[in-house]
């Protein structure tokens, strides 16, 4: 079972994950009120670090690794299918199948995005962190620690979140049977 700790933290990472527009940067403030309430530790850690680093850094240069890090990079997008799965006909089937295990959650993905993207997912998690039925969810889960070690190779500047995400999922994603290829 996930803590209320862990899901702060997805929330937290949910939202450091997304692309750093104006009103990301408006959002800093409100995230690091809320990084104030997670437990002291290695996560919380990680979460400070990459808040200070935002703050620091001016939009445009973390703009650019985002699109150099995410969009200009298949082997480290934020589209989790397309690890599992390319850009095959299964990976339509497979974003389908998400959003239905969204509907059954109860949550409702934000438009403009593909369900398959790793902050959507993280936020879903928050919120249901143990959704009925979701091999799939959990099998695309897998693919952020290749991603996150990736990142941690081109001393990305957004390598440790995508480990600390790792490091909460890992024990979920380990005991997921694989079903990516089943019925995707």
């Amino acid at each position: 079972m996930m803590t209320d700790d862990e899901r702060m933290q997805l929330k937290l990472l949910s939202f450091f994950l997304e692309y750093p527009d104006a009103g990301w940067f408006e959002g800093l403030a409100d995230a690091g009120a809320a990084l104030k309430t997670v437990s002291a530790g290695p996560g919380r850690e990680a979460l400070r670090q990459f808040l200070d680093r935002a703050v620091g850094t001016p939009a445009i240069r973390l703009q650019e690794a985002y699109t150099a890090g995410f969009d200009l990079s298949p082997s480290t997008s934020l589209n989790l299918t397309y690890h599992l799965l390319g850009d095959s006909e299964d990976r339509g089937r497979a974003l389908a199948r998400l959003v239905e295990i969204y509907r059954r959650g109860g949550w409702e993905a934000a438009a403009g995005e593909l369900p398959d993207f790793l902050p959507l997912v993280l936020e879903f998690l928050a919120v249901c962190p143990a959704p009925e039925d979701a091999d799939l969810l959990w099998d695309c889960l897998g693919s952020v620690e290749s991603v996150a070690g990736r990142l941690a190779r081109e001393a990305h500047p957004y390598a440790g979140l995508l480990a600390l995400a790792a490091g909460i999922l890992a024990d979920r994603t380990q005991d997921a049977p694989d079903s990516a290829g089943k019925d995707a």
